[in-house]
């Protein structure tokens, strides 16, 4: 009766979801960000869903990224996605977005300095590899991972 009602959608595709009707949960997911497209939450579960399926999930997110304002997790996330597209200098600054907004996210910092190194902007990957150890809260493998770049890149 309301195409418009988020929360109807919301729990619709939840429903969806769970029954493992992921085809008809992604149909009202493009459904809703179609009838308004200022649904970042949305849109970072349509491209999930897509990137679960081998796509990218960039165009969906960047169609939504004028609505999701200073949110870290969605230029994080956005990010991750560009760099799995081998875009880091576009994967670059939306992790500088992330990391001004909540800079004591290690995980954002790593993804930071892995573009920047992909990148060939070496010092300021060696910076971001230093964030990210200075931040703590990392997996023992991840904070490995850090260490072996700030050495590579140390040299």
């Amino acid at each position: 009766y309301e195409p418009t009602h988020e929360a109807a959608r919301q729990t619709l595709v939840g429903l969806l979801i769970e029954a493992n009707r992921t085809d008809e949960a992604m149909r009202q997911l493009q459904l809703g960000l179609t009838l308004d497209a200022r649904q970042p939450a949305m849109a970072m579960l349509l491209a999930r869903l897509q990137i679960e399926r081998d796509g990218s999930g960039i165009d969906t997110l960047t169609r939504t990224l004028p609505y999701a304002g200073n949110d870290p997790d969605y230029h994080a996330f956005l990010a991750a996605a560009l760099a799995r597209q081998q875009r880091h200098r576009e994967a670059a600054e939306q992790y500088q977005q992330a990391v001004r907004a909540k800079p004591s996210n290690g995980v954002w910092w790593m993804g930071l300095g892995m573009s920047l190194q992909a990148e060939k902007r070496n010092g300021e990957a060696l910076d971001a590899y230093q964030k990210a150890r200075a931040s703590g809260g990392m997996s023992a493998e991840l904070q490995g991972f850090v260490e072996r770049r700030i050495q590579q890149l140390g040299r």
